[in-house]
């Protein structure tokens, strides 16, 4: 989450957008499918989704400690993917 100055900023410069060039700015603000399907992926995201396929791909060819690990490694990285490195006392601050 951006400190609450630079969103003020960014709504500002989108109004001055909207004023100066509504053609482009409606053209920025489409999203397609794809747009929304990339912008909700993350690197854990792919990565837990990756370990997803290898466990089921594991479990298919009898491999039980590799089903085992890589579940467990998909779990911890979709558990993962909304985690911030900063503390959340510090998010305004930054």
């Amino acid at each position: 989450m951006l400190p609450k100055d630079e969103q003020r900023r960014l709504r500002e410069i989108e109004q001055q957008l909207s004023t100066d060039d509504p053609k482009l700015a409606r053209r920025l603000g489409e999203t397609g499918p794809i747009e929304r399907v990339r912008a909700g992926l993350s690197l854990t995201t792919v990565l837990g989704a990756l370990a997803a396929v290898l466990a089921v791909a594991c479990l298919f060819l009898g491999e039980g400690a590799g089903m085992f690990t890589a579940t467990v490694l998909a779990v911890v990285l979709f558990a993962l993917r909304r985690w911030s490195m900063m503390p959340h006392g510090d998010e305004e601050q930054a």
